[in-house]
């Protein structure tokens, strides 16, 4: 074949030194610079600066090509699914480096096609699941007044932050988009998205469960017996109160009150309870 191309001293591959760069600037500068017409654009040219340097070298043509496609707009969960794009975005340009007849709309419609789509599930696994099931573990370990709670929740979400991620960022690097493709196809990541909102359901469901807390200190006196409303509330359904608290709040949410806003009005609710004696 014309001008093929073997692994041989003309071949432009990354080290292992290089991806790890490539790796750790991504996760530094993924989220230091945003605007709305790139939002993490800077950071995935960032990441992406060195690659391109050791591919292209001193075709300034190529360089300013990249620069232009990698500063285009880029949005996606950062830190278990950006490096995944990353690293199919550095496999693409290493065999456009290689002479194989890469585009740059085909480097640019492959990010553009994968953020949104693994943006979902990244945040579905991440700040969906695997958060909420840490950080329920770390609050049960913090109210016992166990200190190790707070250590826990760091170390566990930088170890899915780092090393989960880093695998995923390597195995996508090596597999390029034709693995991504093969994920898809194959049904399973419809399987494992199921799954993963089943589990961060129930999670959610049972930390609330286990952390929110509001009962009555309201009463009635009738001659010599009091009539304790919390009482009557538990034989009806048990920590009725929190669970109305709960339904309220996503009430709120769900009618885009801002978190903000919906924390104000909770206050409120806790101080005029006090204050006449409900709570």
């Amino acid at each position: 074949m014309e001008e093929a191309l073997t692994k041989n001293e003309t071949t432009k591959t990354l080290t292992k030194a290089d991806l790890n760069r490539t790796y750790w600037t991504w996760c530094s500068m993924c989220q230091a610079i945003y605007s709305f017409e790139r939002l993490q654009a800077p950071g995935f040219l960032s990441a992406m600066s060195g690659p391109i340097q050791k591919f292209y070298g001193d075709n300034e043509e190529e360089k300013r090509e990249a620069i232009k496609r990698h500063m285009e707009f880029f949005n996606c969960e950062a830190w278990l699914i950006g490096p995944i794009i990353v690293g199919i975005t550095l496999s693409m340009e290493e065999e456009r480096a290689n002479g194989l007849p890469i585009s740059n709309e085909d480097i640019s419609g492959v990010k553009t096609g994968l953020m949104g789509p693994l943006a979902g599930i990244g945040d579905t696994l991440r700040q969906g699941t695997l958060i909420p099931i840490i950080g329920s573990i770390a609050i049960a370990m913090g109210v016992t007044g166990n200190f190790l709670g707070p250590v826990f929740y760091m170390v566990a979400t930088l170890g899915i932050n780092h090393g989960i991620s880093y695998g995923l960022f390597r195995g996508a690097y090596k597999k390029g988009k034709e693995g991504i493709n093969d994920i898809f196809a194959s049904g399973k990541l419809e399987k494992l998205m199921t799954a993963a909102t089943a589990v961060g359901a129930i999670t959610i469901g049972g930390l609330a469960a286990n952390t929110v807390k509001l009962t009555t200190a309201l009463k009635f006196t009738f001659g010599e017996n009091d009539l304790v409303i919390q009482e009557i509330l538990d034989k009806i359904v048990l920590n009725i109160l929190p669970l109305g608290l709960i339904f309220l709040t996503l009430h709120l949410l769900n009618k885009k009150v801002s978190s903000s806003k919906v924390l104000v009005i909770l206050i409120l609710i806790a101080i005029v309870g006090v204050l006449i004696g409900l709570f």
